[in-house]
């Protein structure tokens, strides 16, 4: 019984708050009463339908995202193999420190334009979203990866337990939880990095370069519902990594 009130109020929350947010959205454009201002969201809505079913909306949508599975895979992969490595060897872990703070401290916006001169614009936003999704992604994997039970390694250790049998049946499920939590923030995270990266390099058919085209023609319904898209995108994302965290949970029971 508790569990299922529990799953129908996790239901209802997210919608009655998307249901305030989009009422408060709509008071505003029917005070401002500017559409080039604040659209309504249905008209915004109506302008997203519109765009929907052109090519020119698949192609930045196919190219950005793209973009973002490139950009997120090379960061992900690399920082399970630091972060492990770090772990395991205290060397590599002495050795990337300075790297990965001197990375955390550079700000962004002279990353993104040393970027542009280094690279094409189409390169560009995802060296941006790897210089910053790296680190992020390795510090919390090296963690959960250093915290894992001493204990539970010393007892499998005395009852023989192989590396692999080790490896499978205690670490990755220790450690699975706190990774995919770490992926589910990054996701989205690395869209909009993207997004604003194609948007300062004035990337080639992408979403970026269709929200600025939006902007300088102040066609805000247009750039509304860019944004939208967007936004939809980046919760395809983060419902996808929560859905394989819910199955592993469960596989692991």
């Amino acid at each position: 019984m508790k569990n299922a009130v529990k799953n129908y109020l996790n239901i209802i929350y997210p919608l009655l708050s998307l249901g305030i947010f989009i009422l408060a959205w709509y008071v505003a454009a029917r005070i401002i009463d500017v559409e080039i201002i604040l659209p309504t969201p249905a008209r915004s809505l109506s302008r997203l339908g519109e765009i929907f079913i052109t090519a020119d909306f698949w192609a930045a949508v196919s190219n950005t995202l793209i973009r973002v599975l490139i950009s997120f895979s090379i960061s992900l992969g690399l920082a399970i193999v630091f972060s492990v490595l770090s772990a395991l060897f205290k060397p590599v872990y002495y050795l990337l420190s300075p790297l990965v703070i001197i990375t955390r401290a550079v700000p962004t916006m002279s990353v993104i334009l040393l970027s542009l001169i280094w690279f094409s614009s189409a390169i560009t936003p995802m060296f941006i979203a790897f210089l910053i999704i790296f680190p992020m992604l390795y510090a919390s994997f090296y963690s959960a990866v250093s915290n894992i039970d001493k204990d539970l390694i010393e007892m499998s250790k005395v009852y023989n337990v192989s590396k692999k049998d080790m490896a499978v049946k205690f670490f990755v499920p220790y450690i699975m939880p706190s990774f995919l939590d770490s992926i589910r923030s990054a996701i989205s995270l690395n869209v909009k990095l993207v997004i604003a990266a194609e948007v300062l390099a004035q990337t080639r058919d992408s979403m970026g370069v269709m929200m600025q085209r939006s902007s300088i023609f102040l066609d805000t319904p247009t750039l509304m519902a860019w944004t939208i898209a967007a936004i939809v995108l980046s919760y395809l994302f983060e419902l996808l990594v929560k859905t394989t965290k819910t199955l592993t949970v469960r596989w692991q029971r």
